[in-house]
């Protein structure tokens, strides 16, 4: 049977889901990019790959935690001194956390996968098309949730992304050019 997630669950993290899911195929690709890149070492590109993802993962699960649990308590401080111009959201700090690392996590593998299965040559661009696939479907899929264009979401989140992500191929084609690193 389908694990059947609710729309209210997904409406009240639909932050950390989109967040956690596009920083982590935008900074996996931009970092393996630039170091196969720089390096042509497959094997360095799979080692920095799953430590980004391990690390990153946690960092941003412990921090939409600690976020959440502060936005939290800040929401029940001004409620008790009666602010009636603070607007109460549901948050739950560790649901919030967990959902950030898992699509973290989830997202990773995404840019990192042609790195398993090809040479570091034949890995580039199924990398960035795979990664601008999920990045497009990502932004149509939360158009269902805002109500925005669904293709113009799309769009939005790949162009946005991919832009970011490409600063770490550069990094990588000028760190080697520098250090006089031949590459093909």
């Amino acid at each position: 049977m389908f694990l059947k997630i609710r729309p209210k669950a997904i409406v009240s993290n639909i932050r950390e889901i989109v967040f956690g899911l596009e920083d982590s195929l935008v900074s996996t690709l931009g970092a393996v990019t630039g170091i196969a890149a720089g390096a042509q070492n497959t094997y360095m590109v799979i080692l920095a790959g799953l430590t980004l993802i391990a690390v990153e993962a946690s960092s941003m699960a412990a921090g939409s935690y600690l976020s959440s649990k502060s936005y939290a308590a800040a929401q029940t401080s001004a409620l008790n001194n009666k602010h009636k111009d603070c607007e109460h959201v549901l948050v739950q700090p560790i649901r919030a956390g967990l959902v950030m690392g898992v699509c973290y996590f989830a997202g990773g593998f995404v840019p990192l996968l042609p790195y398993f299965l090809l040479p570091i040559k034949d890995s580039y661009l199924p990398s960035i098309l795979a990664t601008v696939a999920v990045l497009y479907l990502l932004g149509v899929w939360s158009a269902k949730y805002t109500k925005r264009s669904r293709v113009k979401s799309g769009l939005e989140m790949a162009g946005i992304s991919l832009g970011a992500a490409m600063l770490g191929y550069g990094v990588g084609r000028l760190v080697s050019y520098y250090f006089g690193v031949d590459l093909p």
